[in-house]
């Protein structure tokens, strides 16, 4: 699967956050549960001061009385249970007790056991009577009472757990707005990044200034920097190219032309040699086309570009093309027919390079057509397509070939038809320079070959 730095920040964020959120609620729970527990204590020892000093004052028989009768009405009035409370005994989280020298108990809260809930001893302690764990705070007033207030354990512990569920809801509702954040941070994080890959691919190949780095965050500058070298590496490369190119084609055309010369001359005279003066000639010529394909296709190599694009009339180039190599057709007796329905056919491209293209169709037609044949160029228009159409009764490519007659100096084996096997290559390359297709075929009577440019609209 190829690698995403979104993907990657993502996952690993959230993860990351999740697992400190968690580690954060832990402690907050273990510092809560100290905190809790100090202030409840606190809250026990208060109610039991509280209680004290009722009990400090000198009560009768009679007011005791009193207050155990109400004791056992509010009692009476709670033994049925709530809808917030499965257990009425419940309802009352704190609970006392005071218990005379001799271990007789004169006053107790509605829900207090009827035994001590500790020995005796003061402070605060744990204790289970029954099947309950009390927290009790005991104080003894010497000679004249002990006092035991006890809270219900459980109290403590659903109120430890509220707040544990409270923090976890409280989690996992922010946690889709939280990975929302950092889905929107992380996207402007990467939004130069998207910049910088949307420049790059919407260069022309021709275009190899360097990236500003003025506006590159500081992050991606050897990144950018980098791209900056490539450039002008490349730069320096397609210079190099291109000196090497029309030096070459000067150091190889002169010779060349000096040669032609000096056979024609011979010719002009009654020299037994002419024979071989002939085929001096067309070697000369075959090679002055080799190196005219050869700079041709050096031109238009994919790292170039095309310029200046201007609506095209294909009927006036195709006219202008057929004109120039007419005589090479009429040489070989060659019935070279055009037809346009609609001569305002009229496409977005380089003048130079369709030219080229027209000239290397029409030009291979006519080598590989034998005497006496014919070529048809043609041109259709579709509502969305412009075809360019050259058709020949030559001999043909096999489909099996169809693919490997572009590449550079393929000539299928057994042609003697003179050629350098670049003119395919150099049609292809400028219709894809033009967002073109080529297309080998099999005209409709089956013989020859049919060459079909498609131009988008």
């Amino acid at each position: 699967m190829t690698p995403s730095i979104r993907t990657f920040l993502l996952i690993n964020l959230l993860l990351s956050v999740t697992l400190i959120t968690s580690l954060a609620i832990i402690g907050n729970l273990v510092l809560s549960h100290k905190d809790i527990q100090r202030q409840l204590d606190t809250q026990l020892i208060h109610t039991a001061v509280s209680i004290q000093a009722l009990l400090s004052i000198e009560m009768q028989e009679n007011t005791l009385h009193t207050i155990r009768k109400n004791l056992i009405l509010s009692r009476t009035k709670t033994d049925t249970p709530t809808p917030s409370s499965d257990n009425s005994d419940d309802n009352f989280f704190i609970e006392f007790q005071v218990w005379t020298p001799d271990n007789h108990l004169i006053l107790a809260s509605p829900g207090a056991p009827t035994t001590p809930f500790s020995e005796g001893a003061s402070g605060l302690s744990n204790v289970t009577t029954g099947q309950k764990a009390w927290r009790v705070f005991t104080v003894s007033d010497t000679g004249l009472y002990t006092l035991m207030v006890a809270e219900h354990i459980n109290y403590r512990q659903a109120l430890e757990n509220q707040i544990t569920q409270d923090s976890i809801y409280i989690m996992l509702l922010s946690y889709p707005f939280l990975a929302l954040l950092i889905w929107f941070i992380v996207g402007k994080a990467l939004h130069i990044l998207k910049r910088v890959a949307q420049e790059v691919s919407q260069r022309a190949p021709s275009y190899l200034e360097p990236f500003d780095l003025a506006s590159v965050p500081a992050e991606i500058v050897p990144l950018v920097q980098a791209l900056n070298n490539l450039f002008g590496r490349l730069r320096d490369a397609f210079e190099r190219e291109k000196r090497f190119t029309g030096d070459a084609a000067h150091e190889l055309k002169t010779p060349l032309a000096a040669i032609s010369a000096q056979a024609q001359a011979a010719l002009r005279g009654n020299n037994p040699n002419s024979e071989v003066l002939h085929k001096i000639l067309e070697g000369v010529n075959r090679s002055n086309h080799v190196i005219q394909q050869l700079l041709t296709l050096s031109r238009m190599v994919p790292e170039a570009t095309l310029q200046d694009f201007t609506p095209v009339k294909l009927s006036r180039e195709v006219t202008d093309v057929a004109a120039m190599l007419a005589h090479e057709a009429i040489q070989k007796n060659i019935d070279l027919e055009f037809l346009s329905p609609d001569d305002n056919a009229t496409i977005n491209g380089n003048t130079t390079a369709i030219g080229i293209l027209i000239r290397n169709l029409i030009d291979n037609a006519i080598r590989y057509t034998p005497k006496e044949g014919w070529i048809k160029i043609e041109i259709k228009e579709t509502p969305k397509e412009i075809w360019l159409i050259v058709t020949d009764s030559g001999p043909g490519i096999p489909p099996e070939l169809r693919e490997r007659v572009f590449e550079r100096f393929y000539r299928i084996v057994g042609n003697q038809s003179p050629g350098s096997g670049l003119g395919l290559g150099i049609v292809q390359q400028i219709a894809r320079l033009h967002d073109a297709q080529v297309q080998l075929l099999t005209p409709e009577n089956g013989a020859g070959l049919e060459v079909r440019v498609i131009f988008s609209k």
